[in-house]
């Protein structure tokens, strides 16, 4: 029997060596996947500046500050980011799964309130009724609602106008508009991503003006 066997036999007979050399082993697993993450954040830092750079295509310090926020936003939000939790392929593939049925589901409704919203001001009549709206989500994470409300601004016929919190201020060309938010389809395409709880409609208040909304009350707040 070689030098390694010897030591390999050593091992197996001593629990204590045992332990010592899978958390060697472990350690050196998650500095490979450390290293790894380092990697891909620093080429999504370059992609996203070259990107930033070439919408923009201005140089200078505010320019560089600005971008330099943005991007610290987007990493920090990166799960992939360093020193972040390891995510197994399975996890990896729910969360593209998620994101991909977001982007469909986004993409259909931005069509549908286009040809929606045309046909209220082509209409002889111009059936609109602007409200604003006020309503909360019980998402725990700030990004998700985030989403939610980009996701609605994108969406023609509604802006987000405020987020506090958990509250929604958003208005809404007409209230039939704001249907995908109303009955919360909206949240429950964007929670999945987020690893959050399925959201029931939520109690919604309309408003004919901002001067209407009794800003003196803590749930209008």
């Amino acid at each position: 029997m070689g030098r390694s066997g010897n030591v390999r036999a050593l091992i197996s007979d001593n629990p204590l060596l045992q332990a010592v050399a899978m958390a060697e082993s472990r350690n050196g697993k998650a500095a490979t996947n450390g290293s790894r993450r380092i990697r891909r954040t620093l080429v999504l830092i370059v992609i996203l500046s070259l990107f930033w750079l070439i919408l923009s295509g201005k140089i200078g310090l505010q320019y560089f500050i600005f971008m330099a926020a943005a991007i610290a936003i987007v990493v920090s939000t990166n799960p992939d980011r360093p020193f972040a939790p390891s995510r197994g392929i399975g996890e990896r593939l729910a969360s593209a799964g998620h994101f991909f049925r977001y982007l469909v589901w986004l993409l259909w409704n931005i069509l549908k309130a286009n040809i929606e919203v045309a046909a209220r001001i082509l209409h002889p009549r111009m059936p609109i009724r602007p409200q604003l709206m006020i309503f909360r989500s019980p998402m725990k994470s700030d990004v998700a609602r985030v989403v939610v409300a980009n996701s609605m601004t994108l969406t023609p016929g509604t802006i987000t106008v405020d987020l506090k919190d958990d509250r929604f201020l958003v208005h809404s060309l007409h209230p039939v508009s704001a249907g995908a938010v109303t009955e919360a389809h909206l949240q429950n395409a964007v929670g999945p991503m987020f690893h959050e709880d399925r959201e029931a409609p939520p109690k919604v208040k309309w408003y004919s003006s901002y001067q209407d909304i009794p800003l003196d009350r803590p749930e209008d707040q």
